[in-house]
């Protein structure tokens, strides 16, 4: 997937960042990065290689040599979401947001545990009027950045391969669905 990135024709040069950096990220985080995720900040730091339609770029830092994550809430970023924007979620783990298309759900990193795998959850949120709905939107960050290229397209299903591995870790994701549909797990 990298490599496909590398031959799109880009306006911006994609800098990645060192083993020392990333190791310097991760412990900002206070979590490991994901693979994926470590694997696509080594070649682009900033995500510039995603391209100008992406809103929200520079969220783990502008300097690859100094990382500088953009740490916040689902409760900041659902008041960020919309005017007066307000959310029911309970999730209290740190997120960092990750670019997104325009009109599509805001993209979460959730830095709660992570999969054996080493993958975090990308939470989505998407607003009606005040009320910003958050949900498992990509069990890992290989998917989102593979549907958020345009490269595939996947179905539910496929974007939440092995939730329950996720929930089973983080019981918090699975809270906020129970609560709204009674019984249902995701």
């Amino acid at each position: 997937m990298i490599a496909q990135l590398k031959k799109r024709p880009s306006s911006h040069t994609a800098v990645g960042a060192s083993q020392a950096a990333l190791d310097a990220l991760e412990s900002r985080l206070m979590v490991e990065l994901p693979p994926t995720l470590r694997a696509f900040l080594e070649f682009d730091f900033a995500l510039d290689s995603l391209g100008p339609r992406f809103k929200g770029r520079h969220r783990f830092g502008q300097d690859p040599s100094a990382p500088r994550p953009k740490l916040t809430s689902v409760r900041k970023l659902a008041e960020a979401k919309t005017d007066l924007g307000w959310t029911e979620s309970r999730l209290r783990a740190k997120v960092v947001r990750l670019p997104n298309l325009p009109g599509q759900p805001w993209n979460a990193l959730y830095l709660g545990e992570a999969r054996r795998d080493g993958e975090l959850v990308i939470l989505g949120l998407d607003n009606e009027d005040t009320n910003v709905r958050v949900f498992p939107r990509y069990t890992a960050f290989d998917l989102y950045l593979a549907e958020q290229c345009g490269l595939i397209k996947l179905r539910e299903s496929q974007r939440l391969e092995d939730l329950e591995s996720h929930v089973a870790l983080n019981p918090e994701l699975g809270t906020a669905e129970e609560d709204d549909e009674g019984d249902t797990e995701y």
